[in-house]
């Protein structure tokens, strides 16, 4: 049987990327800590590019840095000397963390919330706080991390001892010691339950003033939940202020002090989301906001060191010293030094941007918190930049935001829509007010998933009841026969 032999002409669109292009994606998609990595290591093997902190090439130190006082006096000296002999002497105790960890360990838990409650322990700094905001510990490919066991697994972690910690604040720490010593006054706790500021100055009087003048505003005020309605039921007066302060006074704001501080956390914030007064903008500020907020979006310039190419370097390739062997290796050299000061540039600018448009589209997160993230997919982000989807992927990896709220990794603010009849609303969001319809229950009586149903619909927001049953499930509440 004969063969059919045919030559055909196909065109093909075929992207093909640079080695230059290749190595800003790469330096793009690397964490702040292996970004310095990559930069010392370049500089080790390039001579032609000069680190910030480091010597020049005569091993003297930048004159920049050498700022020593010439009113040293002896009493500094010896000082210094007793603080070098401290720091010399080896800190034998244990670290807050080894401690939590074997009291967890003394635990009969299910493995999910053992995982959990060993997260939350790894994520504590030395002062016993929590150094990421502890809902972006939680694994969404998980179905076993759930909001519900996030709380379970803190309120665990809590009762630790010492107890006050796994907590966001020296404030939150003691509401938490407050609360668990079981004969800590309501005005205390009222207090201590965002209102620390009322103590300042401590002094009987001048907290009544302030206390009567809530109060008076709180009463007028409509609607009001359980929630916000559990402090307006204690005897006001210098006296009963007297013993509440007495009380606040045992309390300890730091109870982790006597533990070792060796532990360093490696993490650093990539961006910063700062609050900013109209009148107290700096020049060169990225602000996004509206009437109500305005905020400063800029990088961390403090996470990565600061480059630059070498003079010496620049002005022996201008002259008539070098061979043209010696001159092609100097000037691939100086090229690969400017390669790597452009893609840097390229990272920093390209996160500037997409966590621009990221605060923009979640404005509503940055004025309230956790369960105000609106649906944001990546390529949402990508259109707005025009670039690939891809790129906005690699840039949010290991890469972290810091704002008012606490520290987020930057895909923690890419989220789905809920299963709504409005796409604008996230699943974040409906999970936020599910669980606040039910804790703010005032009826008497177990709210069920079709009374919840209709408590989101007042709110204009249309769900299905079998939705609503999977997001109690994922929020680890039970079903209102078994609650």
């Amino acid at each position: 049987m004969a063969m059919n032999l045919q030559q055909r002409q196909l065109q093909k669109q075929v992207q093909v990327m640079s080695q230059k292009q290749i190595h800003s994606l790469s330096i793009l998609s690397m964490s702040s800590q292996d970004l310095n990595a990559e930069i010392r290591k370049a500089a080790e093997e390039n001579p032609s590019i000069l680190i910030g902190d480091m010597m020049n090439r005569k091993g003297r130190m930048p004159k920049d840095n050498l700022r020593i006082s010439s009113s040293s006096t002896k009493g500094e000296l010896a000082s210094e000397s007793h603080q070098a002999a401290l720091e010399a002497h080896a800190d034998t105790r244990k670290s807050i963390t080894e401690h939590f960890l074997s009291q967890l360990n003394m635990l009969n838990l299910p493995p999910a919330e053992f995982e959990l409650c060993e997260k939350l322990i790894y994520n504590l700094d030395s002062k016993g706080f929590h150094f990421l905001a502890p809902v972006s510990l939680l694994d969404k490919k998980n179905r076993s991390h759930t909001i519900g066991l996030l709380e379970k697994c803190m309120a665990r972690i809590q009762q630790f001892d010492p107890p006050g910690l796994c907590v966001k604040n020296m404030e939150e720490s003691l509401f938490v010691q407050a609360k668990q010593s079981g004969d800590a006054p309501e005005l205390a706790l009222f207090l201590l339950d965002g209102r620390l500021n009322y103590l300042d100055p401590p002094k009987p009087d001048r907290i009544l003033t302030k206390i009567k003048k809530y109060l008076d505003g709180h009463k007028k005020m409509i609607g009001l939940t359980e929630a916000s309605m559990r402090y307006t039921d204690f005897t006001l007066s210098e006296e009963e202020i007297e013993k509440a302060l007495l009380f606040i006074r045992r309390l300890d704001p730091f109870p982790a002090r006597d533990f070792s501080t060796t532990e360093t956390h490696y993490i650093s914030p990539d961006v910063h989301v700062e609050k900013i007064e109209d009148n107290d903008i700096p020049d060169d500020a990225t602000t996004i906001g509206d009437s109500e907020i305005l905020l400063n979006i800029r990088m961390n310039d403090e996470s990565i060191p600061p480059i630059s190419i070498n003079d010496e370097d620049m002005k022996l390739l201008e002259s008539k010293d070098l061979s043209d062997d010696e001159r092609k290796e100097l000037s691939e050299k100086i090229t690969k030094a400017k390669e790597l000061m452009e893609a840097i540039a390229y990272r920093q600018n390209t996160m500037l941007r997409a966590c621009s448009e990221i605060v923009r589209i979640q404005l509503e997160f940055f004025k309230k918190g956790p369960g105000h993230l609106s649906p944001l997919k990546l390529q949402d982000i990508a259109d707005k930049l025009g670039v690939h989807e891809t790129t906005v992927s690699r840039m949010s990896n290991s890469k972290y935001l810091l704002c008012d709220w606490g520290l987020f990794n930057i895909k923690y603010f890419f989220t789905n829509a809920a299963s709504t009849s409005d796409s604008s609303v996230s699943r974040d969001r409906v999970l936020f007010l599910v669980k606040q319809i039910i804790e703010e229950n005032t009826s008497g009586k177990k709210l069920s998933d079709q009374k919840i149903v209709e408590a989101l619909g007042k709110q204009g927001i249309k769900i299905a009841r079998r939705t609503i049953a999977k997001y109690r499930n994922l929020l680890n509440i039970e079903s209102s026969y078994n609650r």
